[in-house]
């Protein structure tokens, strides 16, 4: 089911710059799409459920907000929802999708993980961004604009961790997902530019279901414990900001896999 945008466009301004963002109503995805209305852009949320308080930002925002209620989980209906949200924009000097959300779980070992957990978790962290990537080059292909795919990715993406069978192996995948796009836009006459972030310790939800975890589930988590204690995670209005600074700067190559932790 789809929620469209019940506020009546704003006469005042044309918007031009689109953002797609899932995961878009919490967390680092909440975050940015504030402070892209903030700053004018229209800006499409795809989630499974709507943030009131995002909502209410939007309505004395610059930007237009619409909100596009949807589980990534069924993975048979994305190359659809690209196309409605897609197909009828006008007047685009950039769009760009963010793709934002993910899951942790099954926080276990492999072995101990059930079957349809392993299956989901693989079905939001890589096969949604995988198939909204392909959608959104195929869409935009022609356009003579600036296009843009990011990928929210993780340190887990290059270093393993125990109990994060799942998470570590969709992280990566987005991480070649990402070199290859980037070879493959390389000789294209109207690329679509595709770089993969690892964001750094945000203190979001997430976080706190590491923080939540038993030891034998996930034998690290007092490192991310300690993290909160000692006050080293960062915020994502600060994150958010960090990465649409560095976008608009051009600061990233196409394929690159980087981290804000080293991005000045």
């Amino acid at each position: 089911m789809e929620i469209p945008n019940t506020r009546p466009p704003k006469e005042e301004s044309t918007i031009m710059d689109v953002y797609i963002i899932t995961g878009g109503t919490r967390g680092i995805g909440a975050a940015l799409a504030t402070q892209l209305l903030q700053e004018g852009a229209a800006v499409h949320c795809i989630a499974r459920s709507e943030s009131e308080a995002l909502r209410q930002a939007a309505q004395s925002a610059k930007g237009e907000f619409t909100f596009h209620a949807y589980d990534l989980a069924q993975t048979e209906g994305i190359d659809s929802l690209m196309a409605r949200i897609v197909e009828p924009l006008v007047s685009v000097t950039s769009i760009t999708l963010i793709n934002n959300a993910g899951t942790l779980a099954p926080m276990k070992p492999l072995g101990a993980a059930s079957p349809q957990d392993l299956q989901r978790s693989l079905q939001v962290n890589l096969i949604a961004p995988a198939l909204l990537t392909n959608s959104f080059i195929r869409l935009t292909q022609a356009w003579p604009v600036l296009k843009r795919v990011v990928g929210i990715s993780s340190g887990a993406g290059r270093k393993p961790y125990p109990g994060w069978g799942a998470y570590c192996t969709a992280k990566a995948g987005l991480n070649m997902l990402t070199r290859c796009a980037g070879v493959e836009q390389a000789n294209q006459p109207h690329p679509v530019h595709v770089i993969s972030v690892a964001p750094g310790v945000v203190d979001t939800d997430m976080q706190r279901e590491i923080r939540a975890a038993s030891h034998t589930d996930f034998p690290e988590v007092g490192r991310f414990v300690a993290l909160k204690e000692q006050g080293e995670l960062r915020t994502p209005a600060d994150t958010a900001a960090q990465l649409l600074r560095l976008l608009r700067d051009n600061a990233f190559e196409s394929g690159e896999i980087a981290d804000l932790r080293t991005k000045a």
